[in-house]
C-alpha cells in the first residue's frame, strides 16, 4: 500500500510537467502521438461499514493513476494504449492493469473495425458501461465492427469481459450484441438492441442468454425531456429457463434558470418461484447501478421497483448542486432481496418495503483542472429488511487530468 501511495503521489508531482495543456503531442513519421492521463483520489465513510450489518463505521480512501497513448498513423487507423495503477481501498492489495489497448481501422467512409482491448457503452448505459465511478471500470477483449452514416449507426461485437474490471476473478464469460441508433427526425432518438451472454460463473452452472430491448428519448417541449427504455430476457441459465423483464422512464424540465426537475420508475422484475423451472428474474448485464439505483449501491437491478425524485441547481458555471430521492421495493415479495454485496440481508416475510435513500452532491472545478465531488447520502431500510439498519455514506473525490 505504501508503495501505490508514493506511485500516485509521485504521479502527481509528475503531472505538471507533462501538461503543456490538455495533452502533449510528439511531432513522428506518423501522423501524431498524444500522451495523457488523470489521478484520482477519493475517501469514504460508511455507517456502518458493511450495508445494513450492524457493524461499527469504517472510512478507507482508494483511487487511480492512469497514462494513455493515442497515435494516429494516418486518416483511417489510430490506435490507443492505456495503463492504470488502482489501490482499490478496504485493505485490498493494488493492482496494475492494461486498462486499455486497441487498434481502430477506418475501412471505409461509413465502416470501421476495433480490435484488442476497449471500454465500451451504449445507450443510457442500464445495459453496457464502462462504470466511470469505480476505479478499475470495466474493458471488454474483442472485436467491434461500426457502420456509421448520418441519421444512422450500428454496432456488431463479440467479446470477453476482463477480469477484475467487468467479472470476477476466475469466471469465464464471452459478451456480444447488436446495437443500432436512429434518429428518425429532430425531437426524438430510437435506439435498439441485442445482447448475449454466455457465462460459466464461478458455480460452473453458469448463463446462456439473450437481453433484447430498446430506448426512445426525446424532447416533448424546449425546456423537458423524456426517455423510456425496456428490455426483456430469454434462453437458459444453470438448469432453468431464462426469463426477466425491465423498464426505465423518466421526465425532466427545467423550470427555471439552471434549475432541473425530474421524476423517474425503474422496474426490474423478480422470481419467487424457484420450483417452476423458469427464472423470471431480469439479471442486469453491465449496468450503471451506482447512477441510477442509489449511490450507496445497496441494490442491482433485479427483483427491484424504485420510484425516484430528482433535481439539479446549477449554482454558477462551475459548480452545480444535485438532490435525488429513491423509493426502493421489490417486484416479488417471495423473490428475495436484490443485494449488490450478496447481502447480509435478512427478509421479513410478506413485506416488500426495501426502504428510502436521499443522495445529496456537490460537484464542480477549482484550481483550473481538478474536478471535486463530494456528496452525503442517507438509507433508511424499509420494513422487508429484518434487521432495520439505516446506513450513512459520505465521500469526497478529487480528479486531475493532464
Amino acid at each position: 500500500m505504501k508503495r501505490s501511495l508514493v506511485f500516485l503521489a509521485s504521479s502527481m508531482l509528475a503531472a505538471p510537467l507533462l501538461a503543456q495543456g490538455d495533452v502533449v503531442t510528439f511531432n513522428s513519421p506518423v501522423d501524431s502521438v498524444e500522451l495523457g492521463g488523470s489521478l484520482r483520489f477519493r475517501t469514504e465513510t460508511r455507517n456502518p461499514s458493511a450495508p445494513m450489518s450492524g457493524l461499527d463505521s469504517d472510512s478507507f480512501s482508494s483511487g487511480f493513476a492512469r497514462v494513455f497513448f493515442n497515435v494516429k498513423a494516418s486518416d483511417n487507423v489510430d490506435a490507443k494504449v492505456e495503463f492504470q495503477h488502482v489501490i482499490p481501498g478496504q485493505g485490498l492489495d493494488a493492482a496494475n492493469l492494461l486498462r486499455q489497448g486497441w487498434l481502430n481501422w477506418k475501412t471505409s467512409s461509413a465502416t470501421s473495425l476495433k480490435v484488442g482491448r476497449f471500454q465500451m457503452k451504449y445507450g443510457n448505459q442500464r445495459m453496457v458501461s464502462d462504470l466511470a465511478w469505480s476505479n478499475f471500470g470495466r474493458a471488454w477483449d474483442g472485436v467491434t465492427y461500426r457502420y456509421a452514416e448520418e441519421g444512422f449507426s450500428t454496432d456488431v461485437f463479440w467479446t470477453q469481459p476482463v477480469e477484475s474490471m467487468g467479472i470476477a476473478v476466475g469466471s469465464e464469460q464471452a459478451f456480444g450484441g447488436v446495437y443500432l441508433e436512429f434518429e428518425p427526425n429532430d425531437m426524438v432518438d430510437v435506439d435498439l438492441y441485442t445482447f448475449f451472454r454466455r457465462d460459466r460463473g464461478l458455480s460452473g452452472l453458469g448463463n446462456n442468454d439473450m437481453t433484447f430491448g430498446g430506448i426512445v428519448e426525446g424532447n416533448m417541449t424546449e425546456s423537458s425531456t423524456f426517455s423510456v427504455e425496456a428490455a426483456a430476457q430469454s434462453g437458459t441459465r444453470g438448469t432453468l429457463d431464462a426469463g426477466g423483464l425491465a423498464i426505465a422512464a423518466r421526465a425532466d424540465m427545467e423550470v427555471a434558470k439552471g434549475i432541473k426537475l425530474g421524476i423517474g420508475y425503474e422496474l426490474a422484475s423478480g422470481d419467487g418461484n424457484a420450483a417452476d423451472g423458469k427464472d423470471d428474474a431480469f439479471r442486469p448485464l453491465f449496468d450503471f447501478g451506482h447512477a441510477y439505483h442509489g449511490t450507496q449501491d445497496l441494490f442491482i437491478w433485479s427483483n427491484l421497483q424504485d420510484i425516484v425524485f430528482r433535481s439539479s441547481f446549477a449554482l454558477d458555471g462551475n459548480w452545480s448542486l444535485n438532490g435525488d430521492v429513491h423509493i426502493f421495493s421489490m417486484d416479488d415479495v417471495a423473490g428475495g432481496i436484490p443485494s449488490f454485496t450478496g447481502g447480509p440481508f435478512t427478509q421479513v416475510p410478506g413485506e416488500d418495503a426495501l426502504g428510502t435513500e436521499l443522495d445529496v452532491s456537490v460537484r464542480g472545478q477549482v484550481a483550473g483542472g481538478i474536478d471535486v465531488w463530494a456528496g452525503i447520502s442517507y438509507f433508511a431500510a424499509g420494513d422487508a429488511i429484518a434487521s432495520n439498519d439505516d446506513q450513512l455514506w459520505a465521500f469526497l473525490q478529487g480528479e486531475f487530468f493532464f
